[in-house]
This record gives structure tokens, C-alpha cells and sequence, in this order.
């Protein structure tokens, strides 16, 4: 996982509010575990589009599962966007936005540039929204790719769910 420590920590860490239902509350809690969230084939009347929706919705849990279990379906082709989303964040670790999103992931706390905290001073929120570009285009270019992979390759992704929901395979081995 050292690989893609980065982006566990922007997609993961600092979106820990996405793996709380399943209860986590912070990326230690993660290590050699898999997250196996809901299929869009579990819910009637499903389309392409929806399905492309629920796994941008489920990014996070995606990219944990991606970087986490070396057994996940078409691993050899989502790692090439994660590499490409690493080197962003390594190449551009000193941006205002990206660095904050590190540095809140680092210690498991909620923030996505894209849908900032009420709560945030406002003079940080403008900071933010001045430098959100860098942060915008490495995501969306990310979520993009990686969606359109899952969303190809639904029926080996719907397997991987139900082998990842048995109990004696919580745990990656």
C-alpha cells in the first residue's frame, strides 16, 4: 500500500464520513480489511448511468479496496489511474488544497474540496475554492477512469461483493 500511501490518505483518510457505516473511523482501522459496499445490481431497476452514479458516490470505498486487496477485479487496469492520481499528489503536494486534504487525511478527518464544510472560516473556504483546480482536474480524471473500469466490469465486481461479504474472507489475505 506504500505505493499509493497518498492517495489513500486524500481518498480515504479525508472521507472517513464514507466508511463510518461500515464501522471506521479512521484508516488504521482499514489495515488488511475490505469494505464491501452495496451493488447497484442489490437495487431494483438499476441503469448504466445509476450505476455509474452509486460508484462515483462509492469512491472511496472503491480506491480502499482497489489499493487494499491485490485480488481485486481488473487491479492490473485501475492501477494505472491510481498511479497517475499519486504523482499529482506528489507533484503538487504543496498546494493549498492539496496539502490540506493530506493533512486532514493523515488524521482520519472528513474534507472534500469539492463539497467544503459549512463550518470552515470563510477566509479558508476562499482559499480553498481560489486553489480547488488542481485538486478538481487530478479527481475528476481519476473518478472518471475508475468508474468507467467498475462500471465495465460489473458482473466480476458484483462476484468479488459476495466472495468479500463471506465472513471468512473479511479480512485480506
Amino acid at each position: 500500500m506504500s505505493e499509493f500511501q497518498l492517495t489513500h490518505t486524500a481518498l480515504v483518510g479525508a472521507r472517513i464520513n464514507s466508511f463510518r457505516p461500515y464501522g471506521y473511523n479512521s484508516r488504521e482501522e482499514l489495515t488488511m480489511c475490505r469494505v464491501v459496499p452495496e451493488m447497484p445490481g442489490d437495487r431494483p431497476g438499476g441503469t448504466q448511468g445509476s450505476l455509474k452514479t452509486l460508484l462515483a458516490e462509492q469512491l472511496p470505498l472503491w480506491i480502499h479496496n482497489i489499493i487494499t486487496d491485490p485480488d481485486f477485479p481488473q487491479r492490473d487496469r485501475l492501477i494505472m489511474p491510481l498511479r497517475r492520481f499519486e504523482g499529482e499528489m506528489r507533484d503538487n503536494k504543496n498546494d493549498e488544497v492539496i496539502s490540506s486534504v493530506l493533512r486532514h487525511g493523515f488524521r482520519s478527518l472528513q474534507l472534500d474540496p469539492l463539497d467544503l464544510p459549512r463550518t470552515m472560516p470563510m477566509r479558508q473556504r476562499c482559499a480553498m475554492v481560489v486553489h480547488v483546480r488542481v485538486w478538481q482536474e487530478a479527481y475528476s480524471r481519476l473518478c472518471g477512469e475508475v468508474v468507467d473500469i467498475l462500471a465495465a466490469n460489473s458482473e466480476q465486481l458484483g462476484r468479488w461483493c459476495e466472495f468479500a461479504r463471506l465472513p471468512e474472507h473479511a479480512a485480506v489475505g
